[in-house]
């Protein structure tokens, strides 16, 4: 699943915040340092996948570093529950990490919503609906 434009990040900031050299970063999310730098650079449209491992490694939401184009913000909030499953599965990664790296609001979700839907969902996760909105 590739963005369908360029993307201009923060990824360097957020990096360099975190003493990491492009290498470092790669290294941790699975790509050379050449990937890095195009990401930086807003020359590479990194996948979902790799935009949500780079947001972990930096733990930082995603549309935080990929904010100043709407198609980041609007792809992640268009996930399905099965999507997001889907790439907690290929990132190894609990589904609340993931839903928490989207940035998706209780709020959000319970307009969007019935409560049955919501059990449903919770199911799927494998949560009760009380686990999914607990708060830590």
């Amino acid at each position: 699943m590739k963005f369908k434009k360029i993307i201009k990040s923060r990824v360097r900031e957020k990096r360099e915040e975190m003493d990491l050299t492009q290498q470092e970063l790669g290294d941790l999310v699975g790509v050379s340092r050449q990937t890095i730098y195009y990401i930086e650079k807003g020359d590479y449209n990194p996948s979902l996948i790799l935009a949500f491992k780079i947001a972990d490694i930096l733990k930082t939401p995603v549309n935080n570093l990929f904010y100043r184009e709407p198609i980041i913000k609007d792809k992640v909030e268009s996930l399905s529950i099965k999507e997001m499953k889907d790439i907690a599965d290929k990132l190894n990664m609990n589904q609340e990490k993931v839903v928490s790296l989207s940035e998706i609001d209780e709020t959000d979700l319970l307009k969007e919503f019935e409560i049955k839907e919501l059990e449903k969902i919770a199911k799927e996760l494998g949560y009760s609906l009380e686990e999914l909105f607990q708060k830590d």
